[in-house]
């Protein structure tokens, strides 16, 4: 999802903000308190989309490196409970 399409999202879910409690009443943000505060929220869902890749990747990493070195031990003739009786 793009910045554009989340700060459309966001304001399509927010179609006004409002500040306050119960007990002192609400006061509806000004456009400019409004676009701050959506684009504060399409920062943390970028970093959150970006935080998701990054995991995604990492662990696609991790399974090729895992893929990597049991073909590595295939090769010896190896399995991992070999290493693991090897106390490797």
């Amino acid at each position: 999802m793009t910045r554009e399409e989340i700060i459309a999202d966001l304001k399509a879910k927010n179609p006004t903000m409002k500040a306050g409690n119960d007990t002192v009443g609400y006061v509806d943000f000004t456009p400019e308190e409004y676009e701050a505060q959506i684009s504060e929220w399409a920062d943390w869902a970028e970093q959150e989309q970006a935080d998701k890749i990054a995991k995604a990747a990492a662990d696609a990493k991790a399974e090729t490196d895992k893929a990597a070195a049991q073909a590595k031990l295939e090769a010896l003739g190896l399995t991992a409970d070999d290493l693991k009786a090897l106390g490797l």
